[in-house]
């Protein structure tokens, strides 16, 4: 469906440099712009359910990406010796444990499928 979403925004809101590159290349719109796209044509009311649609796809895809990145400075702030009460202190949690927690659903959300957030070509 991620797939499936980029293709079709790239070939509904590519201009300028981008329709070229996908015209030439079939590289795909990076995700952040298309979503950017669909919520411009949304306030303009010229975007279609599907559109909208394969937005929020990419937005998943997004959050996804973030939430495993997240999961890795996590892992990589333990690695290096920083106390669960710091981590929770950088994130504005309350304590360690809601520290502990947050990196529990991390977890969890990195070991689901995913694929590159921006795919630079099909």
């Amino acid at each position: 469906m991620v797939e499936a979403s980029r293709r079709h925004l790239t070939e509904h809101y590519a201009s300028g440099v981008d329709l070229l590159l996908w015209e030439t290349e079939k590289r795909l719109v990076p995700d952040l712009d298309a979503i950017k796209a669909v919520t411009d044509a949304a306030g303009a009311e010229r975007a279609e359910g599907l559109d909208i649609g394969a937005a929020l796809v990419l937005v998943q895809a997004a959050r996804l990406g973030l939430d495993r990145l997240e999961c890795e400075l996590f892992d990589a702030a333990q690695a290096m010796g920083m106390r669960p009460e710091a981590i929770a202190a950088v994130l504005d949690l309350p304590d360690a444990a809601a520290a502990a927690k947050r990196h529990r659903r991390l977890e969890a959300r990195r070991a689901l499928p995913y694929g590159d957030v921006d795919t630079p070509s099909a």
